[in-house]
């Protein structure tokens, strides 16, 4: 899973719209020269400054939006995004469905290799695809439940044989589930592949150094087969280093200063210096991301009683926490995971458009059990996010529901949610997916690996597996809408609050850089004028 803070922090949200996605491609597997660069720049070193360090570098089991910023750079895709939100081609050149869309046929780009040298064809791609389905602990499980076997048809050749029509799945192959990496690396390394997978890529850039806590290294792959519009082999930079600084107002004044030279989170109170700032670049897209509070319903836990779910969801006021909280107004109040850049988003889901603490009290006083009090995990280094867990804690109290706030280092609340062993609700939220399929089925649908709230409806699952095997998208938002209805409302999963914007903040001679929709920069065409 790739969780977030919930606090995305930027300018007034910006939709992105996202169409439905194609289900062949035979353009748009190279990236695109910089606008306006007569000859391109190449050399030079840019320092990323990440709001958390990351947990896990196997694609395989990661579980956090901060290892994908990383995994981008290092790593390819069977296809990716373009920043308009389209599928466009990667490693695969192209793909073509069976005429009842139970497999799909992917033709692979010739003459890539991993970093260490190792081919990648067929065969590697049916390994990776196999290691994330069967390898016991994957988070890619769920990503790619439909496929039932992964047949090589020759070197170049890999089909994806299905269980049953999976329309996300090219959304799905977009990000980590679709990642490839070296078979000889994983097995060399063993249990160090998970922070120090060397030369594992086949990507824009090279790990060379990793160091938790403090920095990662990433040098150029001169063998790269990207080349911009004009022929000229990408990437352009020799080197990336990646630095965690939890701290927002820290990531920022190190920019100021030039000891970073891109960011991709700020605070909201930032964001007009920013824009006005001439030393500096602003830019941002819409997101598919969204902010929640997640209860731990499993047996034994305090929302085990779904009443007192419902009771948080209709206390919180959406609007103050969006205008008062550190995203001084910027994004949008939300009630659900699927974002308004989602084809199926529904604009007139709104079951509490204004708090009602009178009706959360009469449901805790239903249950018949006394006063509702519980512990509320917030990242621990981040006065941002202290600032808005007080904000709800202040907003709960009117409804007479207690919630004491206790930091706690990020990895560690997630690991604890994990393992289903938070004792009341955490606060955090989800980076986004293309498909919005990859924003709900894995958190509503039992058993599912990112599903940390232990959430088990049964109509919600069958709803959630006949969307995903439906193929006309009006059909798919109406199976989604029914479903949402339930696990917002009449039996909640958990309590979401807003979605965000997606932004990259970066010094001006750093040219060549994109927002996308999922906030993760795109460094193979990145520029640092001299």
């Amino acid at each position: 899973m790739t969780r977030s803070l919930a606090i995305l922090t930027t300018l007034a949200l910006v939709l992105a719209a996202c169409g439905s996605t194609p289900v062949s491609g035979t353009t748009g597997g190279a990236a695109s020269a910089t606008p306006g660069a007569a000859k391109p720049i190449y050399g030079g070193t840019v320092t990323f400054g990440l709001e958390n360090d990351v947990s896990n570098l196997d694609p395989m089991l990661s579980g956090l939006f901060v290892d994908r910023n990383i995994h981008y750079a290092m790593y390819d895709s069977l296809v990716r995004v373009s920043p308009k939100g389209d599928i466009i081609p990667w490693l695969a050149e192209s793909w073509k469905y069976s005429d009842d869309a139970k497999s799909v046929t992917f033709t692979l780009r010739k003459g890539v290799k991993f970093h260490d040298g190792s081919v990648f064809d067929a065969d590697a791609v049916k390994w990776n695809i196999d290691r994330y389905i069967q390898t016991k602990g994957s988070s890619r499980t769920a990503d790619l439940g439909s496929v039932d076997s992964v047949t090589v048809v020759d070197a170049s050749t890999v089909r994806f044989n299905l269980k049953a029509a999976f329309s996300p799945l090219l959304g799905a192959l977009v990000d980590r589930a679709g990642m490839m990496v070296s078979r000889k690396v994983v097995e060399a390394m063993g249990a160090d592949f998970t922070l120090k997978p060397f030369k594992a890529g086949t990507g824009p850039f090279i790990l060379t150094e990793a160091v938790k806590n403090d920095h990662y290294t990433l040098e150029k792959n001169p063998d790269w087969w990207g080349t911009d519009k004009d022929g000229n082999k990408l990437p352009y930079l020799d080197k990336i280093i990646v630095k965690p600084i939890i701290d927002a107002d820290v990531r920022l004044t190190n920019l100021r200063t030039g000891d970073l030279q891109i960011i991709n989170q700020l605070n909201g109170k930032d964001v007009p210096a920013v824009q006005s700032d001439p030393t500096l670049t602003y830019q941002q897209v819409g997101s598919f991301s969204w902010n929640s509070l997640v209860p731990n319903e499993a047996p034994g836990y305090i929302f085990n009683e779904k009443r007192y779910v419902k009771a948080v969801a209709m206390a919180i006021d959406r609007d103050e926490i969006l205008a008062k909280g550190p995203a001084q107004g910027v994004g949008l109040v939300g009630y659900g995971p699927i974002s308004p850049a989602h084809f199926a988003f529904d604009a007139s889901f709104k079951p509490w458009p204004k708090a009602d603490p009178e009706g959360a009290k009469k449901l805790v006083a239903d249950v018949g059990k006394g006063p509702l009090k519980f512990e509320m995990l917030v990242q621990s280094g981040s006065p941002a996010s202290l600032q808005e867990a007080q904000l709800i804690q202040a907003q709960l109290a009117k409804a007479d529901i207690v919630a004491d706030i206790k930091t706690q280092l990020f990895n560690d609340i997630i690991t604890l949610a994990q393992s289903h062993k938070h004792p009341g609700i955490a606060i955090y939220g989800w980076s986004g997916r293309l498909d919005p399929d990859g924003n709900t089925y894995d958190f509503v649908v039992a058993n599912s690996p990112n599903n940390d709230s232990s959430y088990s409806n049964d109509q919600v699952t069958t709803l959630m597996k006949q969307e995903r095997a439906e193929s006309d998208p009006a059909k798919r938002k109406a199976l989604l809408t029914q479903a949402q209805q339930i696990y917002v409302v009449d039996d909640p999963a958990r309590v979401w609050y807003g979605f965000g914007v997606s932004p990259i903040v970066s010094i001006k001679k750093l040219i060549g850089m994109e927002s996308y929709p999922d906030r993760i920069p795109r460094f193979q065409t990145a520029q640092l004028q001299k």
